[in-house]
């Protein structure tokens, strides 16, 4: 059954960042053994049972939902699913940035939908008291718009 380890246990550090306290470990039931060697592949921490662990001290900002659009779905509506979102996007950009012009595109594009599918399934186990079309909006930006977010950049 997928679920996570527990809650988000997370400081703030003004204007816009969260850090992990504790680490957050989300035991998955989608990911099959080739999206998670691809996870590993790009330096994501999942182990043969699928659980992928974001780590103590990880920053965040929890979801990257624009400020103007809080009204329909809030970064805290999803804030467990956004952090091993935010997690997984990390390891491709790191990858990204270590490997260069070197780095697998297919690996990375592997790699980020297998991202968008555990957030997916994270969101459905934890945001309960969000409308499922409002997941599924928040799954669909990920998927359409989050390429920008897996190239290599300053980290926060």
């Amino acid at each position: 059954m997928a679920k996570f380890n527990r809650l988000l246990d997370a400081d703030f550090q003004p204007p816009c960042t969260w850090i992990l306290d504790l680490s957050l470990a989300f035991d998955s039931d989608v990911l099959n053994e080739t999206e998670a060697k691809t996870l590993k592949a790009v330096g994501a921490k999942v182990n043969t049972k699928m659980k992928v662990t974001v780590p103590k001290g990880f920053k965040t900002d929890l979801a990257s939902v624009p400020r103007g659009i809080w009204w329909f779905i809030a970064p805290f509506d999803i804030a467990r699913a956004g952090v091993v979102h935010d997690y997984l996007y990390w390891c491709i950009r790191q990858y990204r940035a270590a490997q260069g012009d070197k780095a697998d595109m297919c690996v990375v594009a592997d790699a980020k939908a297998a991202a968008d599918k555990v957030f997916k399934e994270a969101m459905d186990v934890s945001a309960d008291h969000v409308a499922g079309w409002k997941k599924w909006c928040a799954w669909k930006a990920v998927c359409w718009f989050g390429y920008s977010s897996i190239v290599p950049r300053e980290e926060l």
